[in-house]
């Protein structure tokens, strides 16, 4: 009989140093030299290797007890961020989103501007009617990619101030996550999503080292760079017969989920998941969950690598599950709790429960 996800204790304050890190590298979607050497460098004190495809998805590989199939786990890197496009006359730069940006959400906040010579400035998002005291239209401005930009924080009146630090067209912007971790568990910062799943993966991988557990089968645990643009998976290795990814699931009306709660995804805006294999994600669940803290979504203005890899007639069964997160694609809140159960719903798939 496979091992119960109680034994070997879940450690609620590894999870909570190891998401708090995670979110501080640097990974706004298509930029990964940080996140790829700091997750090597995780990965290597775990004892594990680190390989990479083509497409910049990072992998870690672990035989299982059998060999019949290969399963995967995936927990996306990349965070929405901005792309330079230009400049307007003061030398503010115009950007657009990668990902499902909020500009509302990011007004006012900190960034980082990631040069393509490998140098990085500072800025701060700004509506460019930013002040109360100099537009009376500063308070009802839309805010839109067109009504918003990027101003550095240096001595920049001109496009040429901002071309003399290195700063080009095709820049990636990454926001900045500002952290906080809260005595009662939870958690306030940006990039929760997908940084979470990426910090529950990489426990799964420390409990199997320290327990000496083998996954049921040959599992494959992937770490796509372009989840947000939509194509993360969209190529997986063709021995991958099942690929479930974990990310974020959601809080609100149509969600009987709150910030202690993991979630099995049904359906999204790609469509239904794989029949059988939900089935068995939520088996998991309910073998390996506190009860009251998982429950099942369908999730209509959101997706997964998981039916990316689907629909991108990759020849695999497609699942989803995850934290349920407040105020996604924002400053988001969750609760470690909610990290707990999705690692113990993670730890049940890999060793085959549920089926």
């Amino acid at each position: 009989m496979p091992v119960t996800t109680t034994e070997h204790q879940i450690d609620p304050q590894y999870l909570l140093d190891t998401l708090h890190e995670c979110v501080e590298v640097e990974s706004p979607v298509g930029y990964y030299p940080e996140i790829h050497a700091w997750l090597r460098e995780t990965l290597a004190e775990l004892g594990y290797e680190m390989t990479m495809d083509n497409k910049a998805t990072a992998y870690v590989r672990v035989s299982g007890k059998s060999d019949e199939k290969c399963v995967c786990l995936g927990a996306h890197l990349d965070t929405i961020g901005l792309v330079v496009r230009g400049f307007n006359d003061d030398g503010t730069l115009r950007v657009r989103q990668l990902g499902g940006i909020n500009y509302a959400s990011i007004e006012g906040e900190t960034c980082l501007v990631h040069c393509r010579d490998g140098r990085t400035v500072a800025g701060q998002v700004i509506c460019n009617h930013h002040s109360v005291h100099v537009w009376g239209e500063a308070k009802t401005d839309p805010r839109t990619e067109d009504t918003m930009s990027v101003s550095l924080i240096a001595d920049v009146k001109c496009p040429a101030d901002a071309r003399a630090l290195g700063v080009t067209e095709g820049a990636i912007v990454g926001i900045d996550p500002h952290f906080e971790a809260f005595d009662n568990g939870y958690m306030v910062s940006r990039h929760i999503d997908d940084k979470a799943a990426v910090t529950v993966l990489l426990d799964v991988l420390r409990w199997l080292r320290d327990s000496g557990e083998q996954p049921a089968y040959d599992t494959l645990f992937a770490f796509p760079i372009y989840e947000e643009i939509g194509h993360g998976a969209s190529w997986v290795p063709a021995e991958v017969s099942e690929y479930v990814a974990v990310d974020i699931t959601l809080i609100g009306p149509d969600y009987t989920a709150d910030e202690h709660s993991t979630a099995v995804i049904c359906s999204d805006a790609k469509g239904p998941y794989d029949w059988e294999l939900t089935n068995t994600l939520i088996a998991c669940a309910e073998s390996a969950c506190t009860e009251g803290r998982w429950g099942t979504q369908v999730c209509f203005h959101y997706s997964t690598d998981a039916n990316a890899a689907y629909v991108h007639t990759n020849d695999l069964r497609s699942g989803a599950f995850g934290m349920a997160c407040l105020n996604t694609h924002g400053r988001e809140r969750c609760h470690v709790d909610a990290l707990v159960e999705t690692e113990r719903l993670a730890r049940a798939y890999v060793m085959g429960e549920g089926r």
